[in-house]
């Protein structure tokens, strides 16, 4: 193949993390893991602010990240410290994406955070990608996620997606999930969408939106949220300026029945 079909196999990736670290309620959710073209490598670093209505707390913090691409695997090194819900913690996660073969390829990933309620203490996601057709422009991703709290609580979950290179420069995204929380095996769903524009190198815009329900949302060591509805959206500029360096400027806005959380992020990035 080449540097489109590249190209095209690097934003997969980005789109299958994306799918499986969608899954919580978490700051920089909605945030894909940015894609990355063979032999290319990047650190980033930046910080956000999310403001809450009602009593339960602002969201802000920082994070660090660190993208190695090989000729098979892709490294993602994740880090964040946050205050969210008014309970602090740290998060750091790490995920492979290998290739298997020129129409296959699988992505591992764990995590683990601290805090008392908002983070995972575990956090496990896996996906399976298949190329198809002739020109390989559509992906069939499907995966597994599971989520363990500091608390009792625990979900389970099953996703997909389809994902459609409609030109060099336009990306469509489509999926949904299906997840069980305990106790109770309470069963929510969600569906999701994102259109990619632009060129790795150049800018890139992302727009994101998702609806659906959730099982259970921990705001504090008391009763959580419980099966309620919920929408999302986030729009993301990733511009890169001269000598591989580059930012990000992200817009978040999420609502339910109990709160509304908009805010942004802002973030530097240096590639090789």
């Amino acid at each position: 193949m080449g540097s489109g079909g590249h190209t095209r196999d690097q934003l997969a990736v980005g789109l299958a993390l994306a799918l499986a670290i969608g899954v919580a309620a978490a700051p920089l959710a909605a945030q894909a893991q940015p894609p990355a073209p063979p032999g290319s490598s990047w650190i980033e670093a930046g910080g956000y602010y999310h403001h809450v209505t009602g009593p339960f707390g602002d969201w802000r913090g920082g994070y660090a990240r660190g993208v190695f691409a090989g000729a098979r695997d892709v490294w993602y090194l994740d880090a964040r410290a946050q205050r969210a819900f008014n309970d602090d913690g740290v998060y750091g996660s790490i995920a492979n994406v290998h290739t298997w073969t020129s129409r296959f390829y699988m992505q591992l990933g764990v995590g683990a955070g601290t805090g008392r309620y908002v983070l995972p203490a575990l956090r496990e996601d896996l996906s399976l990608n298949f190329k198809l057709g002739r020109a390989r422009s559509v992906i069939l991703t499907v995966g597994e996620t599971y989520v363990d709290s500091h608390l009792i609580y625990e979900d389970k979950a099953f996703f997909g997606s389809l994902s459609w290179y409609a030109g060099g420069t336009v990306l469509v995204e489509a999926g949904g999930r299906v997840n069980w929380s305990n106790p109770g095996s309470v069963r929510s769903g969600r569906g999701s969408g994102a259109l990619t524009l632009g060129r790795f190198g150049g800018s890139q815009v992302t727009l994101r939106g998702g609806a659906g329900t959730e099982g259970y949302q921990l705001i504090g060591l008391g009763t959580p949220l419980r099966m309620f509805a919920s929408q999302e959206a986030s729009g993301a500029l990733r511009q890169w300026l001269s000598g591989g360096w580059g930012m990000v400027l992200q817009g978040d806005w999420y609502h339910n029945p109990f709160y509304t959380r908009t805010g942004g992020q802002l973030g530097l990035f240096r590639a090789w």
